[in-house]
């Protein structure tokens, strides 16, 4: 009896954490968020800059640089932030094989590229806003090339499961 007490504890403890994360598939709402996101910072680009998204990674890079050197997005201007986080998931989805999918722990729920059968996500859509927030510079290129090094460094990995 006294070894059940500390035994049920282990199992509790271990059932707990079993669940620490989840994924779920992006909803249609989710979806459509995203999509009204990159349309928004679209429309910014082609009116305050002429320009538009979608003529590849390297062009779509730099016009997210402009619009932050040219302070066109304030720090509290959270969506248009997240749109470039998008625009650069975008990239990397393509590039490397990713997936968008809805990361859920403790924490909250966040948008986040599942890199295929390694249980390991990527966040970039908080990439650029929480730099923005604390004042501090962004380097759009630089940005992109750590995820893309995370993203190679994740797929050599070997998962025992």
């Amino acid at each position: 009896m006294k070894f059940i007490a500390p035994l049920l504890l282990l199992l509790f403890a271990i059932s707990g954490n079993a669940e620490q994360w989840r994924t779920d598939p992006l909803t249609p709402l989710d979806q459509r968020y995203m999509e009204d996101r990159r349309q928004e910072l679209n429309s910014l680009a082609q009116l305050s800059l002429g320009r538009s998204f979608g003529h590849g990674r390297s062009s779509d890079l730099r016009l997210i640089q402009d619009i932050l050197d040219r302070n066109l997005v304030g720090a509290g201007e959270t969506a248009k932030l997240q749109a470039m986080g998008i625009i650069l998931g975008d990239h990397l989805r393509r590039e490397n094989g990713l997936r968008w999918v809805i990361y859920s722990d403790r924490k909250g729920r966040s948008r986040a590229l599942e890199v295929p059968t390694k249980d390991e996500f990527l966040f970039p859509v908080t990439q650029i806003s929480s730099r923005v927030r604390v004042g501090a510079e962004v380097d759009v290129q630089a940005i992109y090339e750590k995820l893309e090094r995370e993203t190679a460094r994740i797929k050599k990995m070997i998962i025992i499961r």
